[in-house]
């Protein structure tokens, strides 16, 4: 069995206000024995709603300290008139050895002008007892529907790419950046997608519309006939105010479509202002 868990953790802050990596961890801990931990809005010396400046990757490394850890930061600035350097992103966390790491960085495309940040997409392939296993978690943009449709577009391409790479693998040599870098396509993409089921970029993700490799929802796999549960808007009425609704998801390659197990949201916890979603596959 391999559990998968997402969940934008908000850098930590709960309805209630307060900010506490811990009580993530134990939130976690508490729900299941994740395998692997996608975890979005995590930073390092951001200045975060309380006035502080942490290190979350340092600090979750240390709440994990059976996971290696992996950050994709979307950007890496120098802050002005300061010496500190400013990371905002996406963390994986594994109990398998993990093959391979990279780190994708999504369109930031000029449309019309609109509020935005810089968006990225982590990709690590993981050695599991079933198969080698790539897994994608990422965080897109939340104001433009054409910035999120560019940047469907770039994960399908990347997805691509690793299908092309298996079928037709390149010469490679014993040592050096020419060896082999294992990049499995069999693909679990998770994350705060920042879309709706349904929408135009949901159906770009999920349809040969642009692709014949498309994801499968697996939450529309096992419940074809349900309605998606609500991963954010329970608890935080105020950045929510349309209520509960779904924007996490987790994705599937169709080539482990046999695999999945299960798929479970946490609609209790109020620790973020979005919900876990739990994956399990065997």
């Amino acid at each position: 069995m391999i559990t998968v868990l997402t969940w934008n953790i908000q850098n930590g802050q709960g309805v209630d206000g307060g900010i506490s990596l811990r009580r993530i961890a134990e939130s976690i801990v508490n729900m299941c024995d994740p395998d692997i931990i996608c975890l979005q809005e995590v930073s390092i010396n951001c200045m975060l709603s309380d006035g502080t400046q942490p290190d979350q990757v340092t600090e979750l490394s240390n709440l994990f300290v059976d996971y290696s850890v992996f950050f994709g930061p979307a950007y890496d600035i120098k802050r002005e008139n300061s010496e500190v350097r400013e990371q905002y992103g996406n963390l994986i966390l594994s109990k398998f050895p993990v093959l391979s790491s990279f780190n994708h960085i999504l369109p930031q495309t000029v449309n019309n002008s609109f509020r935005q940040m810089p968006r990225q997409l982590s990709e690590i392939t993981i050695k599991t007892p079933l198969f080698p296993l790539c897994i994608m978690t990422t965080h897109l943009e939340f104001h433009s529907e054409f910035q999120r449709c560019e940047q469907v577009r770039r994960i399908v391409s990347i997805n691509q790419e690793i299908n092309n790479l298996a079928m037709m693998p390149p010469l490679f040599d014993n040592n050096g950046s020419y060896r082999k870098f294992e990049r499995s396509d069999r693909v679990i993409l998770c994350g705060d997608f920042n879309f709706n089921p349904g929408s135009v970029e949901y159906n770009l993700l999920t349809s040969n519309e642009i692709n014949s490799n498309f994801f499968l929802d697996a939450w529309k796999q096992l419940n074809p006939s349900s309605t998606h549960a609500p991963t954010c808007g329970i608890f935080d009425k105020k950045q929510w105010p349309e209520g509960p609704h779904c924007r996490d998801f987790g994705f599937i390659s169709q080539n482990l479509e046999s695999n999945l197990d299960s798929i479970e949201v946490n609609e209790e916890i109020d620790a973020s202002d979005h919900q876990p979603v739990i994956l399990a596959f065997s």
